[in-house]
């Protein structure tokens, strides 16, 4: 059954179980956020397709919807805010004229796993360990990503690939394509495909800056 939620579109890409901070500052979203607190209602994050942040825009046509879990006002009237996504949806329409901000008439959608979810999410939980392992080589920071692994692996297959793909340094257009992929074994695959392009990409660098003198290699 549809639903009618208030829109957030933003530079970014929010996924269900992820925390997302937010600095809420235009008169419209000033109202949006008090509407959802004071109703106890969510609203969707959306991520712009055409225009901008601040002024008039398009939004891609799936997106989360976002609970507040945290919230600090500021003297002014800005306010900063924690967001939790819970679920996807779908925009079936838009209204920009009922509210200063926009708002769209919904469908949920679900998240089907399937037989090779299980070996997908290994997959998809090694390869982020390796990736992991890679940017701290490469940053050399003397820190150790063994507990945020080790918690990758933990819940459903659903549940591996949002933190997965939640985790990954990718530009927002491929965020977008994983959050509306149709089922959860094609987000893994297409997990897996970019934690192999990226893990490439960082032993490249590695061993370049091995070759240089300047850092460790990827074991």
């Amino acid at each position: 059954m549809g639903e009618r939620l208030p829109l957030f579109p933003l530079g970014t890409v929010l996924f269900p179980e992820m925390l997302m901070p937010l600095h809420v500052f235009e008169p419209r979203y000033r109202l949006l956020v008090h509407r959802a607190l004071q109703h106890e209602r969510p609203f969707g994050v959306v991520l712009v397709k055409d225009g901008t942040e601040t002024g008039t825009n398009v939004p891609h046509d799936v997106g989360t919807s976002a609970t507040i879990v945290g919230h600090t006002p500021l003297e002014d009237g800005r306010s900063f805010i924690v967001v939790r996504g819970v679920r996807r949806f779908r925009l079936d329409a838009i209204d920009s004229e009922a509210e200063p901000y926009l708002v769209g008439d919904v469908s949920w959608l679900d998240d089907e796993e399937g037989a090779g979810s299980e070996q997908l999410a290994d997959a998809a939980a090694d390869g982020f360990s390796e990736y992991l392992n890679g940017i701290v080589a490469a940053t050399k920071e003397p820190r150790t990503e063994a507990s945020e692994t080790a918690e990758m692996r933990q819940g459903t297959p659903r549940d591996v690939a949002y933190r997965v793909a939640a985790g990954l340094a990718i530009e927002a257009d491929e965020r977008q394509r994983l959050l509306a992929a149709s089922t959860v074994d094609d987000r893994l695959r297409s997990v897996v495909r970019l934690l192999e392009r990226e893990n490439s990409l960082i032993r490249e660098l590695l061993l370049r800056l091995n070759t240089s003198g300047e850092g460790p290699t990827m074991n």
